[in-house]
């Protein structure tokens, strides 16, 4: 086998199921998905993977994105 191979099996944990392309995380955030380019645009608010020319989100930044700015009251 492989070192390529046996390094990513050694770590299948890091590696999400599924990515999330800008239209689903953006449903998700109820926001459009223009915020979403003015965020990656501005290197702000919420991480994204660049696969060539694709953009896609983890589904764990997208819910850390929100847990970040959940409000609680006192």
């Amino acid at each position: 086998m492989s070192q390529t191979h046996e390094t990513m099996n050694e770590t299948p944990a890091m590696i999400p199921a599924r990515l999330l392309t800008p239209a689903e995380a953006a449903e998700i955030l109820v926001i459009p998905v223009s915020t979403l380019n003015a965020w990656r645009a501005q290197k702000i608010e919420l991480p994204y993977v660049h696969i060539g020319r694709l953009v896609r989100y983890r589904p764990e930044d997208v819910a850390a994105l929100i847990c970040r700015n959940t409000v609680r009251p006192e």
